[in-house]
């Protein structure tokens, strides 16, 4: 017997996946760092999401490019900052010992995977940390709500205070108008013009990357030894363990 929908939570390797209206999915990623000891091919991406609308990147993974050769553009497709989460110290969640060769491995754990609830006209939800900062525990929650297509991710962070930066990649086809800390996104399906609105957190200054090489930020790579400039949204700041940083993410009908 085939299911009646498909699988969205996947236990063993830590991914949930929140689908909504219209085309609205969201993929959580709670998982292991890696595989075995090494973890030779993982990212320091713990808590990451990634957003699509009709099967456009809104929020994009901005892939891997290259394995040898390059090590500064292999440190950016690894790093934390260049993935849809939260760091701090200006470190990587997991210590790298090398291009395939991870030393700590940030301990992740989900705390509430409810996938299904938009499909039926509800809210989705799931939440989960991680412990990859010594002395901190960085706690995320995502919310899908069916009825306003909105997006709600909360990032809360446990411990002393620390520098913070919390990034958004955007997808290649994806455009942006960063006013403050909000950011109109606009972009093309099938001659069909798109648009959403990502509020972003206020305690927190953003700016828009976009193509900088030195250090690399705002990148997107569609497949193995090809990158192309796509648009990074990053908010500097601190997190004391007081307040919370909430993200919103509303799809125009």
């Amino acid at each position: 017997g085939r299911p009646v929908r498909r699988p969205a939570h996947f236990a063993d390797a830590g991914m949930t996946v929140l689908r909504g209206p219209e085309g609205i999915w969201c993929r959580c990623d709670g998982g292991p760092h890696g595989f075995l000891s090494i973890a030779a091919h993982a990212h320091a991406d713990a808590l990451s999401v990634e957003v699509r609308h009709d099967g456009v990147d809104v929020l994009a993974d901005p892939g891997t490019f290259c394995y040898h050769g390059q090590p500064e553009w292999r440190r950016y497709f690894r790093s934390t900052l260049g993935h849809n989460t939260l760091e701090l110290d200006g470190a990587d969640q997991s210590v790298s010992g090398g291009p395939f060769l991870w030393t700590r491995h940030a301990r992740s754990r989900v705390l509430v995977a409810d996938p299904t609830g938009a499909l039926d006209g509800g809210t989705a939800r799931w939440c989960a940390e991680h412990d990859g900062y010594p002395g901190s525990v960085h706690r995320r929650r995502v919310e899908l709500t069916a009825a306003s297509r909105q997006l709600r991710v909360v990032d809360t962070v446990r411990g002393p205070r620390r520098a913070a930066r919390l990034a958004f990649h955007l997808g290649p086809a994806i455009a942006a108008d960063l006013s403050g800390n909000r950011a109109v996104l606009t972009w093309t399906r099938e001659g069909e013009s798109c648009s959403a609105v990502l509020d972003l957190p206020g305690q927190l200054s953003w700016r828009a990357h976009r193509g900088e090489t030195d250090p690399p930020l705002g990148w997107y790579s569609p497949g193995f030894g090809r990158k192309e400039p796509a648009t990074a949204l990053v908010g500097t700041g601190f997190a004391d363990g007081t307040e919370e940083f909430t993200t919103v993410l509303r799809f125009h009908g």
